[in-house]
Formats: C-alpha cells, sequence, structure tokens
C-alpha cells in the first residue's frame, strides 16, 4: 500500500487490514490512528494483511468507521448520469452477474461478465461507461467505450500490433476467440466489427491465413 493517499471521511477506498481485536478490525488510512472496522460492518471473513473495499463514515457519536457494507452508504439522491457517459470505478465486489463497483464515489452499479474482457479484481480502479439506467432504479455499467469509439480503440490495437510484427498477423476466421482475446483483450466479434472497419478503409488487407497493413 505505498503512497497510498489521504483518505477522508465519505469517501469509499480500498484500505489494509493493519490488526484484528475482539471488538473488529482496524484498517491503514494514512492518518495517525488507525481507522476502525466494526465486526457488524464486515461482510466477509477478513484477516490482517488483507485489502478491504469500504465506506468511510462518522458513527453515532462523530468518530470516523469503515463500513464494508456499501448499499448502507452509497449517495441516497437519485442519480442522473446519461447512457454512455464516461465514470470512474472502484470493482467492489463480485456477484454472480459479474462485478459491483463504485461509481464516482457516490452509487454502485454492475459490470456483467460476459461483457468484461480483462482482468479484474476487488479494488481496482478503472475507467468506465453507463450502459443503461434502468426504471428500477440501478445501473448497468460497461468497461468499454459504447459504439465506434469502442471498436476504434481496438483498432488502433490491431494497427499497433501489426506494425510490431512486420505488417502481418496470422488470423482469419478460424483463429479461436481465446487467441483473439489474448491479443486484443476482447471478444471475436467485437474483433471483427474493428477489422471492418479497418478493411473498409482500406487500413488492412484480408490474405492467406491473415491480415496485413495495406502498403
Amino acid at each position: 500500500m505505498q503512497n497510498q493517499p489521504q483518505y477522508q471521511v465519505e469517501d469509499f477506498a480500498v484500505l489494509r487490514v493493519v490488526s484484528m481485536t475482539d471488538v473488529g478490525a482496524f484498517l491503514d488510512w494514512n492518518q495517525p490512528k488507525d481507522l476502525f472496522l466494526p465486526f457488524s460492518e464486515q461482510t466477509q471473513s477478513i484477516a490482517a494483511g488483507d485489502d478491504v473495499v469500504v465506506k468511510i463514515y462518522l458513527d453515532n457519536v462523530g468518530r470516523p468507521c469503515a463500513s464494508m457494507r456499501l448499499e448502507r452508504h452509497v449517495n441516497k439522491v437519485p442519480p442522473s448520469y446519461k447512457d454512455n457517459e464516461q465514470v470512474e470505478l472502484l470493482i467492489a465486489s463480485e456477484t454472480d452477474l459479474g462485478f459491483k463497483a463504485v461509481i464516482n464515489q457516490k452509487h454502485l452499479g454492475l459490470l456483467y461478465k460476459n461483457e468484461i474482457f480483462q482482468p479484474l479484481q476487488i479494488g481496482d480502479f478503472a475507467t468506465g461507461f453507463i450502459r443503461k439506467m434502468r426504471e428500477d432504479g440501478k445501473i448497468d455499467l460497461i468497461l468499454r467505450a459504447p459504439g465506434h469509439k469502442a471498436t476504434g480503440d481496438i483498432g488502433e490495437k490491431i494497427i499497433e500490433m501489426l506494425k510490431q510484427n512486420n505488417g502481418f498477423l496470422q488470423i482469419d476466421d478460424k483463429t479461436p476467440p481465446e487467441k483473439i482475446y489474448d491479443l486484443f483483450g476482447v471478444s471475436k466479434k467485437k474483433y471483427k466489427i474493428a477489422l471492418g472497419g479497418l478493411y473498409k478503409s482500406k487500413v488492412i488487407t484480408i490474405v492467406d491465413h491473415g491480415i496485413q497493413l495495406t502498403k
């Protein structure tokens, strides 16, 4: 936890457990006194050395404390995000559907597992986008920019990799999706959309068993 920022009350943060006691845990939050995480505010078993995602808040007598029960402490003002809006995310927990993430230090949203094409860990910070504001008040998220910007980013990566390999890559329609993901970090479907854009722009040429930069 080197170069740990100076956290304040009301922040969501990733903090390290420094000790466990009979009443709860104490966390390093780069302040003179460690931050108390009561047992009642823990959502899972933790131990010294663990990193946990918490909300820093004031208890009933005005003392700074931490809580892993993030839903209790999100902003109660209804969110006004727009679809496709760029936001900053803190990966908070994993569910059967995907990952819950704190949005702009205010709200919680969900990244769906089948739309994640990069490694994620609890406590990661990432840039994301609002995929959809649902009628039930929940927020769907996505890591890549929707539409043309996303495929444009993949296209730039394809071009860069071609340049690094003398202008040729041995990739065709029979290439397994796993290899596409290993190379570009996206699904084969998104790769093919980006590739189609490069082909129409005459940036690349499709040849036997691969693609090459247009000379």
